[in-house]
């Protein structure tokens, strides 16, 4: 199993701010009305994770922006369910390491519920966390999450599959070469590890400080699976079909570039190029 840190990095008791690997690790002990900092992108399909608990206020990361503002969508869903959320430049800390957001991160968009508060951008994650200490709203959830799968295509005797978060994956897609709406980081190579699939294709996530969004490549390269990502100005993150149909691969792992996958190759035949050169394991 995957595992996840939650740790309490600030405290005004009832209230607790804490520090996620990843927005989708919020479980009924760490979200209800306390105050996420979660290091994945802030798209409807990441956030809705946190949502689900009725937290008090939501801190992810914008993954860049990227393709139709995807990396940020989830600020105006979460301010639709009356939760004062903000997105951090990836520049100013990693991907995938909450508690970084937390010791460096810097506020590049807050929704309406945030501005109320006083968040904005250039603020550090710790000062808006003190003002979303503040917020005695009502948050909303929506208890039904989006989630999107689907087979969009085969090859060399393998499935492609679409899925628009790694979470929703399944056993069943071990061999699969997996198009994913995830960012590339560590938290998501750990998750593909869980499935084992012949290859793996994310959004790089804006790429990011310390190259966070895409160092989950080498992860999978270790584990002697091909990952390559694609331009989160190429494909809307968060949507795995975008990266399947519309991606074009800015980073490839040593294995991806075996099979002949490089830069500037669209993902559909970057996955069919993955799948034909898989080998039976």
């Amino acid at each position: 199993m995957t595992g996840e840190r939650h740790i309490v990095v600030a405290a005004e008791p009832p209230d607790r701010a804490i520090a996620m690997d990843s927005i989708t690790h919020a479980n009924g002990e760490y979200g209800p009305g306390d105050v996420l900092i979660g290091a994945s992108f802030a798209g409807i399909v990441a956030v809705q994770f946190a949502a689900r608990y009725r937290p008090k206020a939501v801190i992810a990361h914008d993954c860049g922006i990227g393709l139709d503002g995807a990396g940020v969508n989830g600020l105006w869903f979460l301010d639709g369910a009356g939760i004062p959320a903000a997105a951090i430049d990836s520049a100013s800390a990693r991907i995938a390491d909450g508690v970084d957001m937390w010791d460096r991160g810097v506020i590049s968009v807050a929704n309406h519920w945030a501005r109320l508060l006083g968040v904005g951008p250039g603020m550090p994650v710790r000062d808006a966390v003190a003002g979303f200490f503040a917020w005695d709203g009502v948050p909303w959830a929506d208890e039904a999450p989006r989630e999107h799968r689907s087979v969009v295509g085969s090859a060399g005797g393998r499935p492609i599959v679409a899925v628009d978060s790694i979470r929703f994956a399944l056993p069943e897609d071990r061999g699969a070469v997996v198009c994913v709406g995830s960012h590339g980081g560590r938290t998501a190579a750990a998750y593909a590890l869980e499935i084992m699939p012949a290859g793996f294709i994310s959004s790089d996530g804006g790429v990011g400080r310390d190259d966070s969004g895409i160092n989950g490549l080498a992860i999978l390269g270790e584990a002697g699976i091909a990952a390559a990502a694609v331009s989160v100005a190429s494909a809307r993150i968060g949507e795995g079909n975008s990266t399947y149909q519309d991606g074009v691969i800015s980073f490839v792992n040593e294995i991806a570039r075996e099979r002949g996958v490089r830069a500037g190759d669209p993902a559909r035949s970057a996955a069919k190029a993955m799948a034909n050169g898989a080998t039976v394991r």
